[in-house]
């Protein structure tokens, strides 16, 4: 049983993470480029393009996001439970052994292989636009506000579910 919820925490988890790349993705994508695309410089210094990915990164509060996502499963996790002094010890406890700090790397490198440092450098002008910041507070904002309801929908669902009042659909 517990494994279960393991498993349906880890995938709730990386869903909601997997819709905040789509989000921002989706925020930067949609913003019209004043020049056309040129051909990138060869890049000179990779520690110059990580130097940027962190800045990117930084700028767009994705470090805030992603350690916010524990609260949902902490949710899943404790359910119903009102104990505000466990529900912060979880908290730290998950930010603690699996938080941002320990995938900021990975991050990290994943943006010096996605992007040439002439992208990494206008990203980077784009991630300090107010319109764009603007937009990612509101979702986060959305994501906080409807935190209450996610949990409620979780706990139902994961009682329905081990009640047999709903089953898996078929593959």
């Amino acid at each position: 049983m517990f494994n279960i919820k393991v498993r349906f925490s880890t995938l709730l988890t990386g869903l909601l993470v997997a819709c905040m790349i789509c989000l921002t993705s989706y925020a930067v994508n949609s913003q019209s480029l004043p020049f056309p695309i040129s051909q990138s410089r060869p890049v000179a210094q990779e520690t110059n393009k990580s130097k940027l990915a962190s800045q990117v990164l930084q700028e767009l509060g994705i470090a805030k996001r992603y350690d916010l996502h524990f609260d949902h499963l902490i949710g899943t996790l404790i359910g119903q439970g009102d104990d505000v002094d466990l529900y912060a010890r979880f908290r730290s406890m998950f930010v603690r052994e699996i938080g941002w700090e320990h995938f900021n790397d990975a991050y990290v490198a994943r943006l010096e292989a996605d992007f040439s440092e002439a992208e990494l450098n206008e990203l980077l002008k784009l991630s300090k636009k107010t319109v764009l910041k603007k937009l990612l507070m509101s979702e986060v904002n959305a994501y906080l506000d409807t935190s209450e309801q996610r949990f409620q929908m979780g706990f139902d669902l994961w009682n329905n579910y081990n009640n047999g009042s709903i089953s898996l659909p078929p593959n």
